[in-house]
């Protein structure tokens, strides 16, 4: 069966016993710290954690979290046989999209969406649980399991990203989106003419939608509508909302559409980051763009879909670990890097700040190849990138440290890379330096490092044996005590 929205997700995950229903805990705190204690503490695989019976709200109107917070649950939405071991997902993922072609979304006359619909006096807010996640945030949020619609007003190029959306009261949202990000760049391009920017806010997407709407390697001019499309093998469905226009999921539990204005920005946050840390003028708002909404879309029992960013790992760290491998491995590639054996985002930097790159050494200065071509990559914008031998396993941290406590020379192996651009998300920059930024704006630095933990070319076949368990004893002693060893799983 495809997928075509969260309720038909809900019953996959349920089938396949990673659902967990929780009814009456609170929007203020409760939700949001249930799912930080189950997913730092509990068992795995991260359970889709659906809340119901809301303190203040109807039955029936609910909140989801961690969507693709699984393995399983990620390759279902790309449409990937399921595996378990990171590094063979990945491939899957590669090989598909080498051969990926774009299908565009298909507009329909209606859909489930359109249940319900809310304009002039009726629009209100406040009918949807938004959570309040973190304590120190600034307020509640609307938008964060969210899809944030634009278009581009010279070419008509929609953008689906991934943007944060702060309730402010019961007609207007603050949305956040860096200066680097296409919808803001899209948002610029109306102000810039004293023209307010069109926008809507899906929320309760396609999970394969959901996936490419949150990954930041999209190409400008091309839709994630597209992207989505071809991972399926069929087009997303669509409607023209009824206020901008704008092509939104006909599927989507709730749709918010509205306007921004030019000028016209509202304090924002604090709210807590993907790395774990208020980075962005620690616990000060900042001003953002205010969208007026204008008009309300939901299904019946509407499901207000969620994530949880905290201290790593976290619900969203999974997706972000897994995206951000596939794409440094396809740009490496392309640059010309043979030898690469295997890459992987460590869930503990957020899937961003710790990249690993396993290779086959095949000349010298290979390894300090990679590691610096990496660091100059966008989507590698890392403060650690390390490259290890074939013989680590890239998402393995224990033996990413192993290798680098045993086979990296300090002094030898890790080069520092100084003022290299950055943004005020970045927890290394003093909150001084970012209050200097925003008036007048002005450029952040920071540094990167690039460790080379593989064994050193010249003398690697030198190199110290190891004093390690061989196939061939391992094999023996599996088959010899299969009673005691398969029922942990082991294999020969």
């Amino acid at each position: 069966m495809m997928i075509k929205d969260v309720r038909q997700w809900l019953q996959a995950a349920d089938e396949d016993r990673e659902l967990r229903a929780i009814k009456g805990a609170h929007w203020n705190l409760e939700m949001s710290g249930l799912v930080e204690i189950l997913y730092r503490e509990g068992a795995r695989p991260l359970p889709l954690v659906l809340f119901d019976e809301i303190p203040g709200y109807p039955a029936g109107f609910r909140t989801l979290f961690g969507v693709l917070a699984s393995p399983r649950r990620l390759a279902r939405a790309l449409c990937l046989p399921h595996s378990d071991d990171p590094t063979a997902l990945l491939q899957s993922w590669r090989a598909k999209m080498r051969a990926l072609k774009g299908i565009p979304p298909k507009v329909v006359g209606t859909g489930p969406v359109m249940e319900n619909r809310l304009s002039g006096g009726e629009v209100n807010l406040e009918i949807f649980p938004s959570p309040f996640f973190h304590e120190s945030d600034g307020g509640r949020y609307l938008g964060t399991g969210c899809s944030v619609i634009l278009k581009d007003p010279d070419t008509g190029w929609v953008n689906v990203g991934t943007y944060r959306c702060m309730f402010v009261d019961r007609n207007r949202l603050a949305l956040h989106m860096l200066e680097s990000q296409h919808g803001a760049m899209i948002n610029e391009k109306y102000f810039s003419r004293g023209k307010a920017a069109p926008v809507a806010v899906a929320i309760g997407v396609d999970p394969t939608l959901w996936f490419f709407s949150c990954d930041r390697m999209t190409p400008w001019g091309v839709s994630e509508y597209d992207y989505a499309g071809g991972t399926k093998g069929e087009p997303v469905e669509v409607i023209a909302a009824p206020y901008t226009g704008l092509p939104v999921p006909a599927h989507a539990e709730i749709v918010i559409e509205g306007e921004c204005h030019p000028g016209e920005l509202i304090d924002e946050g604090p709210f807590g980051e993907w790395h774990g840390y208020y980075a962005n003028n620690a616990l000060l708002p900042v001003p953002e763009p205010v969208i007026r909404v204008k008009g309300i879309l939901h299904r019946n029992d509407p499901i207000l879909t969620c994530a949880q960013p905290t201290v790593p790992p976290s619900e969203m760290t999974a997706m972000s670990s897994f995206s951000r491998a596939a794409t440094l491995w396809d740009s490496l590639e392309r640059f010309g890097i043979t030898g690469i054996q295997g890459v992987w985002g460590h869930e503990e930097g957020g899937g961003l700040l710790f990249l690993v790159i396993s290779i086959r050494q095949m000349y010298a200065g290979h390894s300090r190849r990679v590691g610096l071509t990496a660091s100059q990559v966008s989507v590698s914008a890392s403060r650690y990138i390390v490259v290890v031998d074939d013989d680590i396993d890239p998402s393995n941290l224990g033996q990413v440290i192993w290798a680098i406590s045993t086979r990296c020379d300090p002094q030898r192996s890790i080069q520092i890379l100084p003022s290299l651009g950055s943004s005020s998300n970045d927890t290394t920059i003093s909150p001084e330096e970012k209050r200097k930024y925003q008036t007048p704006p002005k450029p952040l630095y920071s540094a990167r490092a690039v460790i080379d933990a593989c064994r050193p070319f010249e003398w690697r076949d030198e190199w110290y044996p190891l004093a390690r368990i061989s196939s061939e004893l391992r094999g023996k002693l599996i088959d010899k005590w299969h009673d005691l060893l398969g029922p942990l799983g082991l294999k020969k």
